[in-house]
């Protein structure tokens, strides 16, 4: 644990100071739980019943089977760490928006995720774990609707992040589309604004499900893969972004 800190401590928290995330006293606070094939669980002040470690294990199963990427994670690290804790702020993976900067596999989950989670309502969990997976993008609301997506086939109907259960049929935004399935980074709504980012978030999801229900996961992933996703999707959709999202979100 220590080797680790030290590692964490030594990268820039320039990025940290931007977002408002520093994680560290989290880590250095928590302790250990349980510790599984993939998964290691720590808590911090917050009783974790170990049982969770199932629930974890068996997400990241099924996510390396829906995309076939755990060489992704375990590129990241042996283990992946899930921090259970009593943060105020959303649930998310380390660094949060800036982890292609630093990926590591780590994890925070606030009471609400993992209580959810126990319940069997709440994908959060999984949400971010899905993040490992495909932690290198170009789009951003590629990259949050592919991890609702995945969390979904875990837990069907659940809660996910800013989302309650059911979310996916709920109306969209018109000043959310212009960032669905582009390069734009996230605006400063969805951290400022909680309806913009449930509809930011929601519409991010229905976009992802739209295309992997026309092309399958392979297909999709080449379009996350991708660069330049703007310039694909005629290729590999048959159709251009713009047409596709009025498809997708109607």
């Amino acid at each position: 644990m220590r080797v680790l800190l030290l590692a964490l401590s030594a990268a820039s928290t320039v990025s940290w100071a931007q977002r408002g995330i520093d994680d560290l006293p989290i880590i250095e606070q928590s302790r250990v739980v349980a510790a599984g094939e993939r998964v290691v669980i720590h808590e911090r002040h917050l009783r974790v019943d170990p049982a969770f470690l199932q629930l974890a294990e068996e997400a990241y199963r099924r996510i390396d089977a829906l995309t076939g990427r755990g060489a992704a994670v375990a590129a990241l690290g042996p283990k992946v760490h899930i921090y259970l804790a009593d943060i105020r702020g959303p649930s998310h993976v380390w660094r949060g928006y800036d982890h292609p900067s630093d990926p590591k596999a780590i994890i925070f989950l606030n009471r609400r995720a993992y209580e959810g989670a126990m319940r069997g309502d709440n994908a959060t969990y999984a949400h971010e774990l899905a993040h490992l997976f495909t932690w290198r993008y170009s789009s951003h609301t590629l990259r949050e609707g592919i991890a609702d997506y995945l969390a979904l086939e875990i837990r069907p109907g659940a809660a996910v992040g800013p989302n309650p259960p059911g979310f996916e049929s709920s109306p969209v935004a018109d000043a959310v589309t212009p960032y669905i399935g582009t390069r734009l980074p996230p605006p400063p709504q969805v951290t400022s604004d909680p309806d913009f980012r449930r509809a930011y978030y929601g519409a991010s999801y229905r976009f992802v499900t739209f295309l992997v229900a026309r092309g399958g996961m392979e297909t999709f992933l080449k379009l996350y893969d991708s660069s330049d996703p703007e310039g694909e999707y005629a290729k590999l959709y048959g159709a251009e972004r713009a047409e596709l999202v009025r498809e997708a979100l109607r």
